[in-house]
């Protein structure tokens, strides 16, 4: 999986074959939920797969969030952050960041570890419930 940060979308790399194809984003920047290119990104970055395969995190740089995307479906929901830069602790849309850029999720999948660029630290996330 790569995140196509010019082009707003999420890809998937058939290492095989080298077929590329997409699997979120509708190619505008912006910043939606939805499934497969209903979906919307600004500058997605780092990518983290969870540990079975099923589900990936983006790193949505601009719009200081993470999101979940299903491998299977294409579906993208906000696990954390909230509109506006910031750097506040809290639960889903209540959480904020400032340019999120690097992410790596813990050996058992239940935490993500996540770089922000401007703000300097590295946050916790909580996968099952978005608190930061």
């Amino acid at each position: 999986f790569v995140a196509d940060f010019s082009n707003n979308k999420i890809r998937r790399v058939e290492v095989p074959t080298g077929e590329v194809a997409t699997l979120a984003g509708s190619g505008e920047g912006g910043d939606a939920d939805g499934v497969g290119d209903a979906a919307q990104f600004c500058d997605p970055r780092g990518i983290a797969i969870r540990p079975d395969g099923g589900a990936l995190f983006v790193a949505d740089f601009s719009n200081d969030k993470i999101r979940r995307v299903e491998v299977t479906t294409g579906a993208v929901t906000t696990l954390a952050g909230g509109v506006g830069h910031g750097s506040i602790d809290g639960v889903g849309d209540a959480a904020r960041f400032q340019y999120p850029y690097g992410l790596a999720l813990s050996p058992d999948g239940s935490a993500l570890f996540v770089v922000e660029s401007e703000n300097h630290k590295i946050r916790r996330v909580e996968v099952a419930t978005g608190a930061v």
